[in-house]
């Protein structure tokens, strides 16, 4: 099994840099943006993104090989190019533009908008319509991305028409950040809570386009691009876990080689859905839902493997071990959480 996913994407110095970083990224002393901004610069954060170079297939690509290195970085990655993906159809170019450029951080808010349209809970943002703009009231519970310099994507329940998607900058009055504080591997994502309380945006700041439309059209992509950042640590954790397969290691060597196999079938079906995440021949939703659960389930079961054979160095807090282990721990809780997943999957059988 090959430990790189498509080196070439990425490249080797902006790999060896967030290699580096990483240490710093986990202990919240470096901001993944440092080196995404420049990711997007040269348009590496919006490759597929509608009316922009590049396929989705080539933005799994780097988002996977960033979590092979830092997976607080990949999910950077992620919620950025989500938020660009979000506001490509159907906003302004003064909002699309700067986020497609990564010239502003991107932040994904939009967790609570699919679980609304899967029936799951009510949206948590209302917004009304006064003068030429609307007025946002509600809560987040949870976002990321967060800097001040970011643009925020969401859904608000619009008065006298429903869902919708709203993008605002995060420094928008009436909006207030309640950092999420002491989080396992990912301290340094400028994750927390979004509160709005009167917070005005002109017109242009809420999409025309209709939700379920919305959803229909970026939520594969979403799904996929989460499936990268997992497939990408489960080959960093496998890489591991090679080099320890001999003495007492041996006794895992046929677990290692079934995680080896199962994570290239995976890769394989993830290559495939990415090249059909739109269009008549867009691959079903639940193709996506199932590679995305078991991509997530994969990932533990492979830290599992590679804590087991490289043993006491591996429970050292600096260690790459010890914070693949803290990653791992994030994927059943985030959103759509494994729970959400599995109700999915199960609803349509």
């Amino acid at each position: 099994m090959a430990t790189e996913l498509r080196p070439d994407v990425l490249g080797p110095a902006v790999r060896e840099r967030v290699a580096a970083r990483a240490p710093a990224v986990d202990a919240a002393q470096a901001d993944p943006w440092d080196v995404l901004h420049e990711l997007g610069a040269d348009g590496r954060l919006a490759l597929g993104v509608p009316g922009h170079p590049g396929t989705v297939a080539e933005q799994a690509a780097v988002i996977a090989a960033l979590a092979e290195e830092c997976m607080a970085t990949a999910f950077s990655a992620w919620g950025h190019r989500m938020a660009a993906e979000y506001v490509a159809v159907g906003f302004p170019a003064d909002v699309a533009a700067p986020l497609a450029a990564g010239e502003r951080p991107g932040s994904s808010a939009m967790a609570s908008g699919f679980c609304a349209q899967l029936g799951l809970k009510p949206l948590g943002v209302a917004a009304r319509p006064d003068g030429d703009g609307y007025v946002l009231d509600g809560a987040i519970p949870w976002a990321s991305n967060l800097r001040a310099d970011a643009t925020v994507v969401l859904a608000a329940d619009v008065e006298g028409r429903g869902a919708a998607v709203v993008a605002l900058p995060v420094a928008t009055p009436g909006l207030t950040v309640r950092p999420a504080r002491d989080l396992l591997a990912l301290e340094a994502t400028h994750s927390g809570m979004l509160v709005l309380e009167g917070a005005r945006v002109p017109a242009g700041a809420v999409s025309p386009e209709p939700f379920p439309d919305f959803v229909v059209r970026v939520r594969r992509t979403f799904l996929v691009l989460q499936t990268a950042f997992c497939l990408g640590v489960t080959r960093a954790a496998l890489g591991a876990a090679a080099g320890h397969l001999t003495g007492l290691g041996a006794q895992f060597a046929d677990d290692h080689r079934d995680l080896v196999a199962r994570a290239d079938a995976l890769q394989a079906d993830a290559d495939a859905l990415a090249a059909a995440v739109s269009g008549p021949d867009a691959a079903p939703i639940l193709d996506a839902v199932r590679l995305r659960l078991d991509a997530a389930r994969l990932v533990g079961q492979a830290v599992g493997v590679e804590s087991a054979v490289v043993g006491g160095r591996g429970y050292v807090r600096t260690s790459p071990t010890a914070r693949r282990l803290r990653e791992a721990a994030f994927l059943p809780v985030q959103s759509p959480t494994e729970g959400q997943l599995r109700w999915e999957l199960g609803r349509a059988a």
